[in-house]
């Protein structure tokens, strides 16, 4: 069932922690107010959670790349770049 993980805004903002567990793979994509088609340049940084606590960036949601697939356990995060209008949610 799909959900919001980053509503749709054109600020910087970060989500809350999304966890992925073993065996249990995550779909992510990006979203705008227009529909499916995310229009001009989008782009949501995904970062992974460390033992200390600090956040890592590992890979990114653009227009060039919408979406995605999350296989790897752990604890991450999307942040929206300030000046992008989109939202990523999961499917």
């Amino acid at each position: 069932m799909p959900s919001e993980i980053l509503a749709i805004g054109t600020t910087a903002q970060n989500s809350a922690d999304q966890v992925v567990v073993a065996g249990t793979p995550l779909t992510v994509c990006l979203k705008d107010a227009a529909g499916p088609d995310v229009g001009g340049y989008a782009c949501v940084d995904i970062f992974l959670k460390a033992d200390t606590g600090e956040y890592f960036l590992i890979d990114s949601l653009t227009t060039a790349k919408p979406a995605l697939m999350i296989v790897a356990p752990g604890t991450y995060r999307f942040s929206r770049r300030a000046g992008t209008s989109c939202g990523v949610f999961s499917g």
